[in-house]
């Protein structure tokens, strides 16, 4: 038997000291003064003898990072007082195959649907991986690796990232799981070996450590795409202690990979907590990762300290990240769940594992669920803004309702089907944020309005504020484009396909000069006033936002203002100033859903889907309004597309209303959806200077409505005559 003391030459009396003193970090770190073993063929390295033999430092951080005075880790220090290093090593192996302390993961449920994590997995055994809903053979490098750097074939850094987050790993459980087919675990074992052995944790004098402080260093050039810290959360959080512990009993789980794993979880807690993000969505799921590692190996040393510097963090992140309101600061609905997701797993982990959650916490958390619940469309469906998909929120949803006892959350998914009926008003603002949500009522055919005076976003931005969507009968009427890729991922150049989805081109907003916004303000300062920047009542809701940041390399001042009333179930009018100190050319964009067939009369444009929700839009009062729809347009610049979900696009019809203003100008627009055809309409103004506008809209077989629109902050007048 291969046998070499864990401390080298250190006398007993001191090995016993360092082994039972928990202040020393060091233990078995002393360097083997032994020649250098030959480079081995990394696949054949499955025994702990050859993992010792072969890579001694994996076995020396692993033990150097146990709490060996741990009643449960006895064997473990008698084999190593006895300088049998690799008797010791098996002795830890057996402890955590025997071990207890995580079964309360193990009893999780697995994420996702069973039969599709089963064909990614079998995917995985021929060395095809399931990357952002593409399945893409992955290279091989000439020892059997895999080609851990590589970044798909359209050379995305994103892709590249994914790889290396393991989140895949989990469909190996789920299919070992329903099939005892241990082909499963080998294939882990193999790929487990190969991304440990072969991407060592970078020294701290490696660039990596510069590239979020530095502008001129490039990612993916510092081989970023494998360590990069948001991946080293997601492994530890997602995917690597759950395989450890659920492939205990499988003899294809090797010796070797085991202790490669917990050298490497290890490794990562240790790079997590000193280099983790602060004040970012990043920083939910890194301290996810350290927060499960810390409670589900409490063999290790800094295991509380891990755990417990993880809820700190999360407890300042939740209030630095999150709007008293509820709403995440990047105000993008995804983005909101992605940081949601390990604000709340982290807090039932610990429940799960004994320990207790602030209540001020478990609030915020509520807070979160509560923007989730109130924004949805009727149909469920999340908005689209900033960097979002249309994902069916009512599953989590309707979870969050039985955890949280919120039987109003349960009749907004249900539209009312079950739970209460919530108290007020369907209308809601997240002032904050500045969204206004406003809503005719909680069924599925309901009218639903989707308004953004809010800050620009701490990250994944669109230029969009002031931006308007509209659902209507169980339909999208009015859409936001999407963000469809990550491409690029800076860009709002509308000439490529990044650009444009983030760009003011794919929203319902006004172009100057024929450009878009400028970023705005990060962050909201203060919340918006209600009776000054919106109002909601019975009979009507209002909302007013400016943009006063700019457009992109237009000379001059020029700020955008819009107001909006709607009058429930009848019409919206939509106000828009522009303020500017020279002429200007406007375009006023309306983006319809891909599914509305639209037409032009005159000024008015209209979708005509029989027997489905439709939409007409209609300029209010005289005007010199250029109209044009534009669908599935690539050149000069993209025009016309919309992304429901990442990766996919399909042509929609923008209507571009163009116009050439002298000065400072205010004009309106009354928008009006029907089921089935839109009924005949005419609008008037009726009153119109510098203080406010008021607007009569007669709609066939209505009773007429004025509307009084103020040109400064404060609440409309809504009269039905």
């Amino acid at each position: 038997m291969l046998k070499t003391s864990i401390s080298g030459l250190l006398p007993a009396s001191v090995l016993l000291f360092i082994f039972l003193s928990s202040s020393s970090p060091h233990i078995a770190c002393s360097q083997d003064k032994r020649d250098a073993p030959a480079s081995p063929d990394w696949r054949e390295v499955t025994s702990v003898e050859a993992l010792w033999q072969h890579y001694p430092d994996r076995v020396r951080t692993l033990f150097a990072a146990l709490n060996l005075t741990e009643t449960s880790l006895q064997p473990v220090l008698s084999h190593a007082m006895k300088g049998d290093t690799i008797a010791a090593a098996k002795a830890l192996l057996e402890h955590y195959r025997e071990s207890h302390t995580a079964d309360w993961l193990l009893n999780q449920s697995l994420p996702g649907n069973e039969n599709e994590l089963l064909l990614i997995a079998r995917r995985l055994l021929e060395d095809s991986a399931t990357i952002q809903d593409a399945v893409v053979k992955i290279p091989k490098q000439e020892d059997g690796g895999w080609t851990w750097k590589y970044e798909g074939p359209d050379h995305d850094a994103e892709f590249g990232y994914s790889l290396n987050g393991h989140k895949y790993f989990v469909a190996f459980l789920s299919a070992w799981k329903a099939t005892k087919d241990e082909a499963y675990i080998k294939t882990f074992d193999h790929l487990i070996r190969d991304w440990v052995i072969h991407n060592p944790l970078p020294p701290e004098t490696d660039s990596i450590y510069r590239v979020f402080t530095s502008k001129n260093l490039d990612w993916r050039d510092l081989g970023e795409v494998v360590w990069r810290d948001l991946e080293a959360g997601n492994r530890m959080g997602i995917s690597w202690p759950q395989t450890f512990y659920r492939f205990q009993q499988s003899d294809a789980f090797t010796p070797a990979a085991r202790l490669i794993m917990l050298s490497g979880i290890v490794e990562h807690a240790e790079y997590i907590q000193k280099y983790h993000k602060k004040g970012h969505n990043w920083t939910t799921m890194e301290m996810n990762g350290l927060g499960l590692v810390g409670l589900t190996f409490p063999e290790l040393k800094q295991a509380n300290e891990w755990a417990d510097y993880a809820m700190q963090v999360m407890e300042t992140e939740i209030g630095r990240q999150v709007y008293p309101d509820g709403v995440q600061t990047e105000l993008s609905t995804k983005t909101h769940w992605v940081a949601l997701s390990p604000f709340e797993t982290i807090a039932d982990n610990f429940k799960k594992a004994g320990r207790s959650v602030k209540q001020s916490y478990t609030r915020r958390l509520e807070e979160m669920y509560n923007y989730l619940a109130y924004s949805m469309r009727p149909d469920g469906h999340q908005p689209l803004n900033n960097d979002a998909d249309r994902e069916d929120m009512r599953p989590r949803v309707l979870k969050a309702a039985q955890t949280f006892h919120r039987a109003d959350w349960e009749w907004i998914a249900t539209n009312g089907s079950s739970g209460e009926q919530p108290k007020g008003l369907p209308s809601i603002v997240f002032p904050w944020a500045g969204i206004n949500v406003m809503r005719s009522g909680w069924d599925g055919q309901a009218q639903w309005t989707f308004f953004d005076a809010g800050p620009f976003g701490t990250g994944h931005q669109h230029s969009d504020m002031l931006h308007l969507s509209i659902f209507a009968f169980g339909k999208d009427l009015l859409v936001d484009g999407g963000h469809y890729t990550h491409k690029d991922y800076f860009s709002f150049d509308p000439t490529i396909w990044r650009g444009y989805f983030r760009s003011s081109f794919s929203h319902n907003v006004i172009l100057v000069d024929g450009k878009g916004q400028n970023a705005g303000p990060l962050r909201a300062t203060a919340a918006l006033q209600d009776g000054v920047d919106y109002m909601n009542t019975p009979a009507f809701d209002y909302a007013r936002g400016t943009f006063s940041s700019g457009y992109n390399e237009v000379a001059g001042k020029v700020e955008h203002t819009r107001s909006i009333v709607y009058v429930k179930e009848k019409c919206w009018l939509v106000v828009d100033h522009i303020e500017t100190d020279r002429p200007r050319t406007l375009q006023a964009l309306w983006h319809y859903a891909p599914s509305c067939s639209v037409s032009v009369s005159g000024e008015r444009t209209a979708s005509e889907n029989t027997g489905e929700g439709n939409i007409e839009i209609v300029p209010v009062g005289k005007s010199s309004w250029k109209v044009e729809i534009v669908k599935g347009q690539e050149k000069p610049f993209i025009q016309g597309w919309y992304s429901a979900k990442s990766g996919e696009k399909v042509p929609n019809a923008a209507v571009v209303y163009t116009q050439n203003i002298q000065k400072s100008t205010t004009f309106a627009w009354v928008l009006v959806t029907a089921k089935g055809k839109v009924p005949k309409m005419k609008t008037k103004i009726i009153h119109q200077d510098e203080q406010e506008m008021q607007v009569r809209v007669d709609i066939e077989n209505q009773q007429p409505v004025t509307v009084t629109v103020p040109m400064h902050p404060g609440p409309p007048q809504v009269q039905l005559n």
